[in-house]
């Protein structure tokens, strides 16, 4: 009974909403949910500002952060740090009961999978949960607008960081250390063993840079198999560690999209991926590691 009422006053506020848009009485509102780490938040970001550019009133929903705010395993902690590293940013969110009632008579339908709905075919205001993803022209033209690596904070005790000739490596651990995951995929332990004696061989790394949410596991699986130079990053918050990574002119990513994002914030460096279904292939200066 309680999902019957709720189909139906769904289409009755859908109804309402839909002749205030046509009408031009208001405009339609699309709310985007956010979650994650620093990468996820960016890219969510992005799924607003692609309404945005096409007239749409655009709220964000941030509860998450308050709420719960960790990883699916409840032990890795997640931080809204989005403004911390980009500053000019401005954006707008919603209170408490905005949210529930959008959330329960607005949710977005997948028609097209994963893909955002198209902004012609939306007359009325949406709720997008979970994660969607951006058509690719669009995705790469809104990333460059809004993440330009030289307008991001700088942390202050890396004013005089200088990267040459460094490798950056990111180890996701922690919520995908195990397994396939339906989103980023998997990396076995070898894999960044293989990626490091590839770039031994193809370059001439001065150090290697280590970012991880499981730092004693780099240490001891990885560091321990090491000739060169190395340092762990520990006791960053997690846009420190991207802007450092985007620094590195080589960077070696794990599964996720830490490694990938800091990359496409450094368009001249150099990333190595693991060879599988979800690596980023539409990007030049790209190694594949088995």
């Amino acid at each position: 009974m309680k999902k019957k009422i709720i189909r139906i006053l769904s289409f009755v506020f859908q109804f309402i909403d839909t002749l205030l848009c046509i009408t031009h009485i208001k405009r339609p509102k699309v709310i985007v949910y956010v979650d994650g780490g620093i990468c996820s938040q960016m890219l969510r970001f992005l799924d607003g500002q692609y309404y945005f550019g096409h007239g749409f009133d655009v709220q964000y929903d941030i509860f998450w952060f308050q709420n719960y705010g960790r990883d699916q395993y409840g032990k890795m902690l997640r931080i809204f740090e989005l403004n911390e590293m980009w500053p000019q940013l401005t954006f707008k969110t919603l209170s408490y009961w905005q949210r529930k009632f959008y959330l329960i008579f607005f949710k977005a339908k997948r028609t097209n999978k994963d893909w955002l709905p198209y902004p012609s075919e939306v007359n009325h205001s949406i709720y997008l949960n979970d994660y969607w993803d951006i058509p690719g022209e669009d995705y790469v033209k809104l990333f460059a607008l809004h993440f330009n690596i030289n307008n991001a904070t700088v942390p202050v005790k890396y004013t005089n960081f200088i990267a040459e000739g460094f490798i950056g490596v990111h180890v996701r651990r922690g919520d995908l250390a195990k397994g396939d995951n339906p989103y980023y995929g998997g990396v076995t332990d070898g894999y960044f063993v293989r990626a490091i004696e590839f770039c031994n061989q193809q370059f001439t790394p001065k150090k290697y840079v280590f970012f991880s949410d499981e730092p004693d596991w780099v240490e001891n699986n990885i560091c321990n198999q090491l000739e060169k130079p190395y340092e762990i990053m520990r006791n960053n918050k997690a846009w420190e560690d991207l802007w450092l990574l985007a620094q590195c002119p080589i960077i070696i990513a794990s599964q996720g999209s830490f490694g990938k994002v800091a990359a496409r914030l450094n368009p001249q460096s150099i990333l190595i991926q693991c060879d599988n279904k979800y690596a980023w292939r539409e990007r030049e200066n790209t190694y594949f590691i088995q």
